[in-house]
């Protein structure tokens, strides 16, 4: 039992929903504040020349918050997380997946997004590791062939 006026925080599962209903309703403010001020978000996946690591709370505010070519191209109605924790509490496994529609033709989709490894302290994340499924989510929006020619420039 809390003492009045004592504030719970988030716990690692609690924080990973708030990311999802986020990503759902487009909530990009939302899905940047669980992040802690001297957080780290990494992208293994990426290609050269891109940041794999952002460091901070401001960086990853500017770049997360970014306007991005997906967001204009694929519409997301519905979004479903597994969450996987580990043995240590403020760590678990989330397994995100898509359901949408294309915007230019009104397809609809089912992409299995990302995989990430969320470590949450405080009710903030602290370190987040975002393995994102970044060929199946441009062959969804149709822009498969322009991104594999920018591969090649």
């Amino acid at each position: 039992m809390t003492e009045a006026g004592e504030k719970t925080v988030a716990t690692t599962g609690e924080v990973i929903e708030v990311l999802r209903e986020a990503m759902e309703t487009g909530d990009d403010t939302r899905f940047i504040a669980q992040f802690a001020e001297d957080a780290v978000y990494e992208t293994p996946f990426v290609l050269d020349g891109q940041p794999s690591r952002l460091e901070g709370f401001e960086t990853i505010s500017k770049v997360l918050g970014a306007e991005h070519l997906m967001k204009k191209l694929l519409e997301f109605q519905k979004v479903s997380v597994q969450v996987y924790p580990a043995a240590d509490h403020e760590v678990a496994t989330a397994q995100f997946t898509i359901e949408g529609k294309v915007v230019a033709g009104g397809d609809s989709f089912v992409l299995p997004s990302s995989v990430g490894i969320i470590r949450v302290r405080h009710g903030k994340i602290v370190h987040y590791t975002d393995y994102t499924n970044i060929l199946r989510g441009a062959q969804i929006a149709g822009v498969l062939k322009q991104f594999a020619e920018s591969l090649v420039q």
